[in-house]
């Protein structure tokens, strides 16, 4: 058994014994508490969706990677699956670094957990809580959500306990965002309409054709740069992430980082090794392409990025 796994259900212990069946599917789920478990829980008298959150925190921190920092930061969001306001579902983030890349390439928790959520099929993300104060850059990437005005930001004290809230336009007084650069709707909305994507040369390959559906789901308003990936790992296990923007753009992630944050969700064992990694875009003013092979080349050496552009 992984240590990390030993502290997970030493972290099971700490719920009663009627709460913990549900808290067991959570690594099965790729880091979520379904909508189902989470209307039980709400019954528990004494417990709301913000202590759940905090209460969730230390399991989520199990899933950080972090060779350089050693500084583990764990995410939880509350996120709808559907437009029943009563119903919701939260998904765990981590941070990730990468040991020998610059710490550009750093994956924050709270984007961790915005992109498990995003990519499990979240319609709405109304709250996030996080173990440490949300940086700048994690405040940035916040605010790209739709839900951005909104947004409740949960804030874990040092006494693991209590916990604070603020909305998200507090964090940020004066906030530069889509509004800016003259883009109506924002990350996670319910008014974007997925394009039809085809690529250049016809290919029968399954990961490819993930690659492209993912391009798809792209959030990509300010360079219209459509981009997806599928990794596959040892074990025969295929990830997918899409590339999504923020108006500051460096806050922004590529396709592969969140290929990275699926897969990191779905283990709580150590990560398996990449056996195949393809991109598919639509180039224009910008390229996901060197960022890809760089951080590739650092993860899997040996393992050529497959590249496919989109017409």
């Amino acid at each position: 058994m992984s240590d990390r796994q030993t502290q997970f259900d030493q972290f099971l212990d700490t719920f009663p014994q009627p709460l913990r069946r549900g808290l067991q599917s959570i690594p099965q789920n790729s880091g979520m508490l379904d909508t189902q478990y989470c209307t039980a829980v709400m019954e528990t008298p004494g417990m709301s969706p913000e202590s759940l959150m905090v209460k969730m925190l230390p399991a989520a921190r199990l899933y950080a990677r972090v060779p350089i920092s050693h500084f583990q930061v764990g995410a939880v969001a509350k996120a709808r699956l559907s437009n029943d306001s009563d119903e919701f579902a939260l998904f765990m983030g981590a941070n990730t670094e990468f040991r020998g890349q610059a710490l550009t390439q750093t994956i924050h928790a709270e984007q961790a957990a915005v992109v498990n959520a995003w990519l499990q099929g979240a319609v709405q993300i109304d709250a996030i809580a996080v173990s440490a104060a949300p940086c700048g850059h994690c405040r940035q990437f916040l605010y790209e959500l739709e839900t951005r005005r909104a947004l409740t930001v949960i804030v874990q004290q040092p006494d693991r306990d209590s916990y604070t809230t603020e909305r998200l336009p507090d964090l940020l007084p004066q906030a530069f965002g889509p509004q800016d650069l003259s883009v109506k709707t924002g990350l996670i909305s319910s008014r974007a309409n997925l394009p039809q994507l085809s690529l250049k040369t016809v290919f029968d390959d399954p990961l490819v054709h993930q690659a492209l559906s993912a391009a798809e789901r792209a959030y990509a308003p300010y360079t219209h740069n459509l981009a997806g990936c599928t990794i596959q790992i040892s074990d025969q296990k295929i990830y997918t992430g899409s590339y999504v923007e923020s108006a500051a753009f460096n806050p922004g992630l590529s396709p592969l980082h969140t290929a990275i944050i699926r897969m990191n969700m779905d283990r709580l064992a150590n990560d398996g090794n990449i056996r195949r990694a393809i991109l598919v875009e639509k180039p224009t003013t910008i390229s996901q392409r060197g960022v890809s092979e760089l951080l590739i080349d650092r993860l899997a050496p040996g393992i050529r990025l497959e590249y496919y552009e989109i017409r």
